[in-house]
């Protein structure tokens, strides 16, 4: 080997006893990255499960301590960097999810409804479990990793209450014009009756609820001269569709009292079988004018019991200025229909917006 190669082969051997070191350290830094981003990723999932589990359990028991019971239990069931994971009760936070104007969704820590959950995951050399140690961090000085992961789950679980006009005329013809029985109080709904468009309505409404992932309680209520709750708040539509059933083959008649409407839907919306942390909805049906007692007081009653009021008139002679006001006084909406197909969509409308899931 002549002096030049000797040279050359020594300076790359003193080059790569220069380098060495620094090879290790970002091979080594490598490593850990990847090691900080798995366990990362174990953190999020272990935090995401928690989180859906306590809103879950939240939205069928209603109770904050079992809610919190089950984020700690399904935490403990996923591990991070091969060790099972710590809640603490203090990192199960509840409050509230409302709604921002671009749809977002906001958490409102302590807020009502309850109903929405903040489960924070740690591995931080505070928490239970530590933090995360990596290989090769004594090396660049970064030996403890310390995530911290904010995970959130909501639901929006509501009570119902539909609050249907049967009085006499919701047996009339759809559409002006079009041929009934003089003597149609005295009879069943005929196929072109009001209340038949409405049957149609009310079973694509409950359709949504049914294919709905959220826990929502329906109730029926019927007003003419006299009003009766024909089924209570249940997460179980059927009652609901034989009730129906029956409407179709029986006669009925009556007034319209709208009133007396209103405040049963408020008794069966803070009755025994309501929950404390749903989203309380009434919504109101009527295609005439109120016979009895002027309903806004009713309705101004409702809605102190945080209870949102929409209202729908159907065909021309429905009085939409008072039931306007019925909206405007329970925050919530007015609709109108004059045909079958607008009430339809109508009802279409109000159970999409009341069947908003949130993760």
């Amino acid at each position: 080997m002549n002096r030049q190669a000797a040279t050359r082969q020594g300076s790359i051997f003193i080059l790569l006893l220069f380098l060495l070191p620094i090879i290790v350290l970002v091979g080594g830094f490598a490593v850990d990255v990847a090691y900080v981003q798995r366990t990362r990723a174990e953190l999020r999932s272990a935090t995401d499960l928690a989180a859906k589990a306590a809103a879950m359990n939240l939205s069928q028991y209603s109770d904050t301590t079992l809610a919190t019971n089950k984020a700690i239990e399904i935490a403990g069931l996923n591990k991070v960097a091969g060790q099972s994971l710590t809640i603490a009760p203090a990192d199960v936070v509840f409050g509230s999810s409302v709604k921002q104007l671009d749809g977002t969704y906001d958490f409102v820590d302590g807020g009502t409804p309850t109903n929405a959950v903040k489960v924070i995951g740690k591995r931080t050399a505070s928490s239970a479990d530590g933090p995360i140690i990596s290989f090769f961090g004594h090396m660049y000085g970064h030996q403890n990793y310390e995530p911290e992961i904010y995970s959130y789950a909501a639901f929006i679980d509501v009570d119902i209450c539909l609050v249907l006009d049967r009085s006499g005329s919701m047996k009339l013809p759809v559409v002006d014009g079009d041929p009934y029985d003089p003597d149609y109080q005295n009879l069943e709904p005929a196929a072109n009756s009001r209340w038949v468009a409405l049957d149609g309505a009310m079973r694509t409404f409950l359709g949504v609820m049914d294919s709905s992932s959220a826990q929502e309680q329906v109730s029926l209520v019927t007003f003419a001269s006299d009003v009766t709750t024909d089924v209570d708040l249940d997460t179980d539509m059927t009652p609901i569709y034989d009730e129906l059933d029956d409407r179709l083959v029986t006669v009925w008649t009556g007034s319209t009292d709208i009133a007396a409407g209103v405040v049963r839907g408020e008794s069966v919306l803070t009755g025994i079988n309501a929950r404390p942390l749903a989203m309380k909805v009434m919504v109101v049906l009527t295609d005439g004018n109120y016979t009895e007692a002027d309903p806004v007081p009713a309705a101004t009653s409702a809605a102190g019991q945080d209870i949102i009021i929409n209202t729908i008139t159907f065909g021309d002679g429905a009085d939409q200025t008072t039931m306007q006001s019925i909206a405007t006084v329970g925050s919530g909406n007015h609709y109108h229909a004059d045909t079958a197909g607008d009430l339809t969509a109508i009802f279409q409308e109000i159970a999409a917006s009341l069947t908003v899931l949130i993760d």
